[in-house]
Parts: C-alpha cells; structure tokens; sequence
C-alpha cells in the first residue's frame, strides 16, 4: 500500500528562488514537450512520451544549459506527466461523454500553484530536514510520519508556503475497528453529518460542519475587489499596473483560499478518524454532488461542507483499518422512509429542503429529518446481500479512487446498495 505524506518546508530566501526555477524548468519542459508532441502529430508521425523525452534532452544539452542548476527530475518528470495526460485523455475519449475526467493537454503559464517532481534517488529525509540533489539540506515543519519505503515526492507553492509530498510504500495497517458495529451517517449543509450509532433517535449525534467558506466569504469579496479595481484603474488611465503589488494582494488572497480549504480538510479528518476507529461497517449516500452544485441557492453551502473529501477520506482510512464502507444508492429515499413503519410518507422533493422534522401520516412517529435518514441508512447496511434487491456488488473499480491518498486502494471493502 503507498500512503502521502505532505509536510511544509522552511526554506530560506535562497533555497526559495531555487525551488522558483525549478518550477520554471518544469513548466517549460513541459510546454516545448507538448509543442514537440503536436509538431510530431502534424508532420505525419506517432508521438510518444519517450521520443518527445529523447528529443528534449538533445535540445536541452544544446540550447538550455540553464535546466542543469537544478536537479534533473524538474524537466524529465514533467515530460513524464505529459505523456502520463497524453494517455489519460485517449483512454479517457472512448468512454461516453459524461464519464470523462480528462481533457486534451493545455501548454501552462506562470502562476501561484507551480511544483516540480522528485525522484526517490534525488532526495533523502533525516529526521526534519530533505537534502535535495544541487539544493542541500532544507528544514521540514516536521518528521516523516510514514516508515517504510520512499516512493517519490514533489515539491509545490501554495497559500504562499513550500510544500514537500513523500509517497511511501509499506504496510500501514491499523486497529481494527470493533466487530459487527455499523453506523449510518447522512450529510447535509446545515449539519455536517448525522451518525446514527443504532436504532434509537436519541443516540444519534449531529457533527457540526466548519463552515469555512461562509465566516471568511467577507475577506475573500474585499480581497478580489482590490485586484480587480486594480485593474480596472490601471486600464482607465492607460497604463501598466503593478505587477509586484499585484502579485502581493493575489497572494493574499491564495493565503485566504489555503485557510479555508485547510479548515474544511481539518473537520473532515475529525470527523472520518473518529467515525473509522468505532464502526466496522460505514453506510453513505452516493450523493450527486455534481448536479446539486447546479442549483445556485445550495451550490456555495455544497461546496463548503466538502462531501467528496469526507467520502475520500472514509473510503480509504476504513481500508487501513480492515473495514467496510456501503454506498447506498442515490435514488434511495432515506430521508422519505418512517424508520419505525417502513412506509414511504415523508417529505418529497424540494418540499424536503425546508422541513428539519415530520410525522409519519401512518404510525404516528415524530422524526428529525437527518436523524431519519442516518437510521434508515443504517438499516440498510445492515441488510445481506441475499435479500436485499439489487443485490451488492463491488463498487466499480479502483479507478473510482483515483484521487485518494492511497495509491493502490482496496475496493473489497466497499459495496454498492442499488435501490429498484
């Protein structure tokens, strides 16, 4: 199993500028690649990622001297990442239109977000310092957490801070969580999640959501008026704006962005920590996060409370852990469903969106929306496969988490619940 690890590096100002032209080799590795592999294509010939490879360290010996002051893998993993996009874009065009992730390579330009990759022979950790090949030794926020066998590792800028990614290979099995216990959890904007330990809706328990987005909106708006009056005042009065004052506000603003994605980052690891170390058995909604973002009055409350990194993080911390995650189907009325009766009689539609509690027309229960859910969700991954319609299968294949931490994730230990 290979795990990540992200520490944030100390650098001083000329370690800085060095990690500054390392970003630039790679983005200009990469943009001549791509200019040579579409030259390649129009000439009549099959482009490759290792003729592209060959022809640049040809070009670079004779005309980039410059690409030598910093370590190899900035340019040579930046063509690799090319043909690596090449390959995902036509496997990815065979699909149907709306299973693609991948679109066709796009030359890059100079901007906050750049890193550059290293190889595991280029680098080496001790204690909190990386000393990388024509660099030296660079001081680590803190110590590899991960033992085992270093893979790779990238260097990157973000929220006006260096960043060192290790992936290490090993075996980073934990606890296992204890036997037979299976919780329900449903998620929402207003509450984070409602986890429903057992049958009874007075054990369940709300998880407050961090709500980054929403308590730092005000300085993101007063940030972004600031650059674009900038502008605006510039081009008003025909000259030049600032490229150095302007770069200062956009990374301010970057800082506020980090900040807030670091927040929500920060609740869902509580969250998915604590619910991974008590239940064996986890049970999700396949939410179509994709088209609820498509309604303007939900789409900033969606996005805030991160729905895909909490179903990112379950999926793969429960693997370290033996565990299993259930995905019930997104047509699955859990929140229309009385867990006392079974009968489907609650709030439908958009009618469901205003109602935090109902009452069941046929047995008479009193139910908190979310706390419902959470038990009926609970219900079903209690269900076995033999009776449970639609049967459950294996949830697609590991290319379903393609993005997690875990390069090569079990897939055993996640099942699909199919409503008919």
């Amino acid at each position: 199993m290979i795990l990540g690890h992200t520490i944030a590096l100390e650098p001083t100002a000329e370690q800085a500028a060095h990690f500054r032209r390392a970003c630039g080799t790679a983005r200009f590795a990469f943009n001549w690649g791509l200019a040579e592999w579409q030259a390649i294509f129009k000439a009549g010939g099959k482009p490759s990622m290792g003729a592209v490879k060959r022809r640049w360290n040809e070009f670079r010996r004779a005309t980039c001297p410059w690409s030598y002051e910093v370590t190899k893998c900035a340019s040579n993993q930046a063509i690799i990442d090319l043909g690596k996009a090449f390959n995902n874009f036509f496997q990815d065009v065979k699909k149907p239109k709306k299973q693609r992730h991948f679109r066709y390579p796009r030359f890059k330009k100079k901007a906050l977000n750049e890193s550059f990759g290293l190889w595991n022979d280029q680098f080496s950790i001790d204690d909190c310092t990386v000393r990388i090949a024509k660099l030296g030794v660079v001081k680590m926020h803190e110590p590899l957490r991960l033992q085992g066998e270093i893979m790779t590792g990238s260097v990157s800028f973000s929220g006006g801070r260096w960043f060192l990614s290790v992936q290490v290979e090993g075996d980073f099995s934990r606890a296992p969580a204890p036997a037979g216990t299976v919780c329900g959890i449903d998620l929402g904007s207003r509450t984070l999640a409602t986890i429903a330990p057992s049958d009874d809706p007075a054990d369940v328990e709300p998880v407050e959501g961090s709500k980054a987005r929403r308590k730092l909106l005000g300085r993101v708006k007063r940030q972004q008026r600031r650059i674009s009056l900038q502008k605006h005042r510039a081009k008003k009065a025909g000259q030049k704006k600032s490229s150095r004052r302007q770069y200062k506000r956009q990374l301010r603003l970057s800082k506020l962005h980090a900040r807030i994605a670091n927040i929500r980052k920060d609740a869902a690891h509580k969250l998915t920590n604590d619910v991974t170390r008590r239940f064996e058995t986890v049970v999700i909604e396949d939410l179509n996060v994709s088209g609820m973002v498509k309604n303007h009055n939900l789409a900033g409350a969606v996005l805030d409370a991160g729905f895909h990194e909490v179903k990112r993080q379950l999926l793969y911390k429960s693997a370290l852990r033996g565990g299993r995650i259930v995905l019930a189907d997104r047509f699955y009325p859990s929140t229309q469903i009385c867990s006392c009766c079974g009968s489907v009689c609650g709030p439908k539609g958009r009618e469901q969106m205003n109602v935090e509690a109902w009452t069941c027309v046929d047995c008479g229960a009193k139910h908190s929306r979310d706390g419902n859910a959470a038990i009926n969700l609970r219900t079903l991954g209690l269900a076995k496969s033999e009776v449970t319609r639609g049967d459950m299968k294996p949830l697609c294949d590991g290319a379903s988490l393609r993005e997690s931490i875990v390069v090569e994730p079990r897939t055993d230990n996640v099942i699909t619940l199919e409503h008919v």
